[in-house]
């Protein structure tokens, strides 16, 4: 009885150690999809991360005059769909009309109120966007690329990412197609 105890003590040791070893490794070895507003992007392995030559660890987003948001989605081949939205409330968003029989660029503008930034900036900080590195470079040559610049103060904060996507800036880009982007777009 006690043989028959070690050997499945070794067995359960065996394999929980193995499911471990699974779970370290495989994060760094996968292809993940995930969800940014109605659409789904596969944000692949890392190849090349590029940190900034300046520290924006410690900043914080406020909407303070200069506060500028600019969000750029798309491909090459496709063009890009990009978001700008000023201290004033200001937004603009230029975005390629597929369901037309020939793709054609529109410029949608709305306002948006004071309440409304705060809440930008809030997810910005809540995600620690200033915290992330400048460029993230999928090891892919096709694909989806996404921009997003913060100006906050005097500070200017641009994370290019082109194929591989950090948890913060998919945390951001899903907030604004979702709660800035689609309201709008839906009451123009």
């Amino acid at each position: 009885m006690n043989a028959r105890f070690l050997r499945n003590a070794f067995i359960l040791f065996v394999v929980l150690g193995g499911v471990f070893l699974y779970g370290l490794i495989r994060p760094f070895d996968r292809d993940d999809q995930v969800q940014i507003g109605d659409r789904t992007v596969t944000s692949h392995r890392a190849k090349v991360v590029e940190g900034g030559k300046e520290d924006t660890r410690n900043v914080v987003v406020r909407p303070s005059p200069e506060f500028l948001i600019e969000y750029a989605f798309g491909d090459g081949l496709q063009g890009f769909n990009i978001l700008r939205v000023k201290a004033d409330g200001t937004g603009e968003y230029s975005y390629w009309d597929q369901a037309s029989d020939s793709s054609r660029q529109k410029t949608l503008t709305f306002e948006l109120s004071p309440g409304e930034l705060e809440e930008i900036c809030g997810k910005l900080n809540q995600s620690r966007f200033m915290t992330l590195a400048n460029e993230y470079h999928g090891d892919v040559t096709n694909g989806t690329q996404i921009a997003i610049t913060v100006v906050t103060g005097h500070v200017e904060k641009e994370v290019f990412c082109d194929n591989h996507f950090p948890v913060a800036v998919v945390t951001v880009a899903d907030y604004l197609e979702k709660e800035v982007i689609q309201p709008n777009r839906n009451n123009s």
